[in-house]
Formats: structure tokens, sequence, C-alpha cells
């Protein structure tokens, strides 16, 4: 079984705040009233995924892992937050009951029309979870992918619109500046030298599947969009910034078959989703590339439902 991968981010404040109910529940005395957090939308988006997740159970048309993959999908958002009662002005929110794909459709649109307003600390794990709930349903009601999709490459084109050259702001010159810069050019040059690879990968691969089989169309169609990559990760650096092309990658396995050729597609994208994570989780604008290698791999396996750990609720993990 393959581990799905990730790095560690930023635990959520939505998450974090949990510590305020766990002392009220342990009875301690508190001399004056806690601070009780606001969530900001990101947060509060989060949260109404727990809650959805929450009120989700197994049902007919449901596929065949979703309990093992809600149990997961639940684990990686965290639970419920709602202010200790005492201290609530009124009634939290609620969820109605729903099928595991029923809830699918609600939380990944719900993810994915916010999609451009997401906070860095939040990215990572509502993306990844977004991403996983629309595949797995999707292989029951397709239009799932279809709307996710929309959403996502729509969200990606207002922050091309609204925020052009965002990679390039006003340069900080002091040493904090450089260090950021640096932390920066090497999390592009990861995903630059991964995209490259990977396009080397699918041009070996894509001859193992007949020309008309979806595999085949699949892989094609990824070299267009690892070149994009490619392409955005060279505008962002710079020519001087950017790390030179190899001229070969090693490939593990080397594709001689379909079977091999399938292996190592999925390797090569657990190596793209790896690299990715960094961006992902300070830029919203990553999320439509996180989508892209998601969407390629389960063409040739089963989809997979999270491509990051969770060992804390929030908190995505590259598997080593």
């Amino acid at each position: 079984m393959r581990f799905p991968v990730s790095r560690r981010s930023l635990l959520t404040a939505g998450v974090g705040g949990l510590s305020i109910g766990l002392l009220s529940a342990c009875g301690l005395r508190l001399d004056e009233d806690p601070e009780i957090p606001t969530l900001d939308s990101t947060q509060q988006l989060r949260n109404r995924l727990a809650r959805i997740l929450d009120s989700t159970s197994t049902g007919v048309g449901d596929p065949e892992t979703a309990g093992e993959d809600l149990a997961d999908f639940t684990a990686a958002v965290g639970p419920v937050w709602n202010p200790p009662s005492e201290f609530a002005t009124e009634a939290p929110p609620t969820e109605k009951d729903r099928t595991f794909v029923q809830a699918a459709e609600v939380a990944s649109r719900a993810v994915f029309e916010a999609s451009s307003s997401l906070g860095s600390g939040l990215i990572p794990v509502l993306a990844d979870v977004a991403t996983g709930l629309a595949l797995v349903a999707g292989s029951k009601k397709p239009e799932i992918i279809t709307t996710a999709e929309e959403l996502i490459r729509a969200g990606r084109e207002e922050l091309d619109q609204t925020e052009p050259g965002k990679q390039k702001k006003t340069e900080d010159k002091s040493e904090a500046g450089d260090e950021k810069r640096t932390d920066r050019t090497k999390t592009f040059n990861a995903v630059l030298n991964q995209s490259r690879a990977a396009a080397y990968g699918y041009e070996r691969l894509a001859v193992n599947f007949h020309s008309m089989s979806r595999e085949r169309k699949s892989a094609l169609a990824r070299l267009e969009s690892l070149s994009a990559l490619s392409g955005e990760m060279l505008e962002f650096l710079g020519e001087d910034a950017a790390d030179p092309a190899a001229s070969a990658w090693k490939l593990d396995p080397t594709p001689t078959d379909a079977e091999s050729a399938k292996d190592l597609a999925l390797s090569l994208e657990d190596g793209i989703a790896s690299a990715l994570l960094p961006w992902l989780d300070a830029d919203a604008s990553a999320i439509l590339r996180l989508w892209e290698s998601a969407r390629t791999r389960s063409v040739f396996a089963a989809a997979q439902p999270l491509r990051f750990t969770y060992d804390e609720p929030g908190q995505a993990e590259v598997h080593e």
C-alpha cells in the first residue's frame, strides 16, 4: 500500500481552540472569563467541514471504502469546535444527516467555492480533504468531479486576476527577507525539478498503453499540465535562480509494461504532491496543481483519499 505524502504545517486556531472546552470539561476554576477565539472565515469553513463529516454516515450508493475514508477525513479535519455553553451567545449551527456521497458533494463545493480566499494555515488540509472527497465520491457521481474542477479553475483564475505577480512583490532587504527568499527559491526549484522529472517519466510510460486507452490519453494530457507547472515555476524563479534542467532522470520503476507504467505514474504523482506542499501551505494558487496531480493519479489506481498524512488534526506532513 502506498502511503500518502505531506509536510508538517501550522495547527489551526480552529482546532487549537478546543483547549478552552477541555479546560471547562475538566472542571478547572478560572478567575476570569477565558478569551474565546474568534474564528476567521477559513477556520469557520474547517469547522463546517467537521460538522458535515460528523453528521455523515454511509448509505446506499456510497463507495465500498466510504466508512474507512470517512474516518480518515474526519481525523484530518479535526473535531467540531463550539464555545463553552456558558459563554455561547447563540445555539451552534448544525448540519443535516447525509450519506458519504451527499456530504462529499456539499463539502467539496464549500471548499472550492472559497478556494481563492483560503488562509494559509489551513490551505493544505482543506484542499486535500476536499480533493479526496470529490474524487472518491466522484466514482459514484461523476458530476462531483466536474463541478470541483470548474470551481478550482475559477478560483485560480480569480487569484491570478486579483494578485498578479504576487511572488514578485516589493523585496524585503532584511535578513529575514533573505531567508524567506531562500526558502521560496528552494520550494519553487523543488516543484520545478519534480515537474521536469515527472514529464520525462510520462513520456517514457505513455508508450506502454494502447493509443486509445484512458491511461495513454491521461498521460499525454498530463504532459501539458506539467509543462504549465514548470513554466509557472520558471516565471516565479527567474532565469538566474532556476536550477538547470537535467538531461535525464532515473525512473523507479522503469516502465516496461502497463503494470510498471502504472506504478511509475503513482510514484511520479506522489513526488509532485510532496514537492507541492510547502507552496500549498502558503498559497491557494497551488490547489489547482494538487488537483491535477490527484486526478491524474486516480486514472492509474483508485482515488487516494488523502495525499498527505495527519498525525495531528489540521497538520499536513510528508510521509518519510
